[in-house]
């Protein structure tokens, strides 16, 4: 039977693992993660360097042209495509894991980062978003009180 693009969820889905991660991500969302249930959702981790909040996607399969990166209405939105290529000619699928389709992520952004400055790279299937942060006040008084500090070893 033909499957519609436009069915709420894929099938076969393992129910199980589908409603914990569900309900792990409804539980653990300092990011304000949201997913579109249609299509496949890549995994995706954020973490964090004293320059920069850097998101690194999982996107096997995925070309680079098939994925954007966009910044809108202070979230961080990457949209694109992936397609499965059906090498089965006769014969019956005993497991069917892989997803294909169309993803969403949105991720809302802090407002410590330097929006016109995000960079994104794509390697090997894995996207990498950099996104550098705005120095701030506190980080100006740490350097003054460096360079203070300096001063007074050189006495």
């Amino acid at each position: 039977m033909a499957k519609k693009n436009d069915d709420l969820i894929s099938f076969p889905m393992h129910l199980p693992r589908e409603v914990e991660r569900l309900f792990d991500e409804m539980i653990h969302r300092p990011w304000g993660f949201c997913r579109d249930i249609r299509g496949w959702n890549p995994s995706i981790d954020v973490y964090e360097t004293d320059d920069a909040f850097v998101l690194e996607a999982d996107l096997p399969g995925v070309k680079a042209e098939d994925v954007k990166v966009e910044s809108e209405n202070g979230d961080l939105v990457l949209r694109g495509w992936r397609t499965i290529e059906k090498r089965q000619s006769n014969g019956q699928f005993h497991t069917m894991e892989r997803s294909s389709g169309n993803f969403m992520r949105r991720i809302k952004l802090p407002e410590s980062i330097k929006k016109e400055m995000i960079e994104a790279e794509f390697h090997d299937g894995v996207l990498r978003v950099i996104l550098p942060k705005v120095k701030g006040k506190q980080e100006k008084r740490d350097h003054e009180q460096q360079r203070d500090d300096a001063k007074r070893e050189t006495k």
